[in-house]
């Protein structure tokens, strides 16, 4: 066992530093990402004269659709 109180205020003290750093940890780590994402957002208007065009669909051939009926 802890023969210490000072020994406690020593754990307690670094249980606190050690949560700490997570919040901060997770804190920047979820700002970062938004800020991140928004930006990349942001960045996606910005016009590229460079950008490689895209090849034409190919053009659809029209099947003539016979209707049979027997109503002659």
């Amino acid at each position: 066992m802890f023969y210490n109180p000072y020994t406690l205020w020593n754990i307690y003290i670094m249980m606190r530093t050690i949560h700490g750093v997570y919040i901060t940890y997770s804190f920047f780590a979820w700002f970062l990402g938004s800020t991140s994402a928004t930006f990349f957002w942001l960045v996606s208007f910005v016009y590229n004269p460079y950008e490689v065009k895209q090849i034409e669909d190919k053009k659809r051939q029209e099947i003539p659709i016979i209707l049979l009926d027997d109503t002659d």
